[in-house]
């Protein structure tokens, strides 16, 4: 089921965002790259890149509040935990980035 609320809450994120937030999207995405599930619509155009996974746009899921805490997580194949492990090591309690 499509969550409309994360994708929403994602590209808000994404136009609005800290520093933190930025490094922590700019290395979520570095690994999206890398991914075997990465799907692309038109050749060398990071806009039309998105996940194979979920079918999420990569320019905006990488800005989700979800990380490997959430119960559906943040990646559908984890491999964000690293960076969001070293990210949320600034917060105490927090379940999200935000």
């Amino acid at each position: 089921m499509i969550d409309f609320k994360e994708i929403a809450t994602a590209w808000y994120n994404k136009i609005s965002h800290t520093e933190e937030l930025k490094k922590l999207a700019d290395s979520r995405f570095d690994i999206c790259l890398e991914c075997p599930s990465k799907q692309e619509f038109f050749k060398r155009k990071e806009w039309s890149l998105k996940c194979g996974e979920c079918g999420c746009p990569l320019k905006g899921k990488v800005y989700t509040s979800k990380t490997y805490l959430d119960k559906k997580g943040s990646c559908p194949l984890g491999k964000w935990k690293e960076v969001e492990a070293e990210y949320l090591k600034g917060f105490k309690t927090s379940k999200t980035i935000l």
